[in-house]
């Protein structure tokens, strides 16, 4: 029995307008009344992400900033920041890097540097309330993610300069040009399991959905685990099942045939 359903943002539940379908609030309600817990999981921060969902009720869960931030009951139950010596060094080999824009992810807010102005309307997609900044690292506060955007994408581009980070840092392309720096131990698939441990749930009672890199550890801890059809190949073939395009209500469509009937 599915206790727990838990799915990425965008590509996966919203449309490529980053619009939830309307059907959300139909599904949800039914959710509820059949006590199945739902979690969203995204690269996003929570200042983002909740504001989003704040017509329903304070019952879901919200996996933030891959996994760096955990909302339970509007309470955090997780915060993994990242070494200032990392991030100052990130970003001086952001910098060095043409065509690679910066955004840097604080507990209350994102920034970007007054350099990079041009950025904002990208990064504003995915970053509320953004605060533009002289300088970056002079930045005094505790931070959860670099979200770094590459125009020349990260396979073509900048892949290579961040690998020497790998022992240290988690490196997560969440899109073709998007690549989502965390504390190595931070992931979704991580953050699942905590939830999963709080909640009393297991892998077998889990259904995830998710449609790039930076869900594979998550799907991985969902026995029901799901890649949209417009999904990356590698998420594609860990997953068990398919769900239909994010673009036509493929994950709620998936829970009204397999959970709600």
């Amino acid at each position: 029995m599915i206790k727990l359903i838990v799915s990425d943002m965008d590509g996966t539940l919203l449309n490529d307008e980053k619009e939830l379908s309307p059907k959300f609030q139909e599904v949800y309600t039914k959710l509820q009344e059949k006590g199945i817990k739902f979690a969203v999981a995204s690269g996003r921060p929570s200042y983002s992400l909740v504001p989003q969902f704040n017509f329903f009720n304070h019952n879901i869960l919200f996996i933030c900033d891959n996994g760096a931030f955990i909302n339970m009951d509007e309470e955090p139950i997780v915060v993994k920041p990242l070494d200032m010596s990392f991030v100052r060094s990130i970003i001086k080999d952001a910098r060095a890097t043409d065509g690679v824009y910066i955004t840097v992810c604080g507990m209350h807010t994102s920034y970007i540097e007054k350099s990079q102005e041009e950025f904002l309307p990208e990064a504003s997609k995915y970053y509320k309330g953004l605060e533009i900044v002289d300088d970056l690292m002079e930045l005094d506060e505790t931070i959860l993610k670099i979200a770094l955007f590459d125009s020349k994408t990260w396979k073509n581009n900048s892949w290579d300069v961040w690998q020497k980070y790998t022992e240290h840092l988690a490196i997560a392309p969440s899109s073709d040009q998007w690549i989502d720096i965390m504390p190595i131990e931070v992931n979704k698939g991580m953050a699942l399991k905590i939830v999963q441990e709080k909640l009393g749930v297991s892998n077998d009672e889990t259904m995830a959905f998710g449609d790039y890199l930076n869900d594979l550890e998550m799907l991985k801890m969902a026995k029901y685990s799901y890649a949209m059809e417009n999904a990356h190949p590698t998420i594609k073939n860990i997953a068990a099942f398919q769900a239909p395009d994010n673009n036509d209500d493929g994950v709620l469509n998936t829970i009204e045939k397999v959970v709600l009937l």
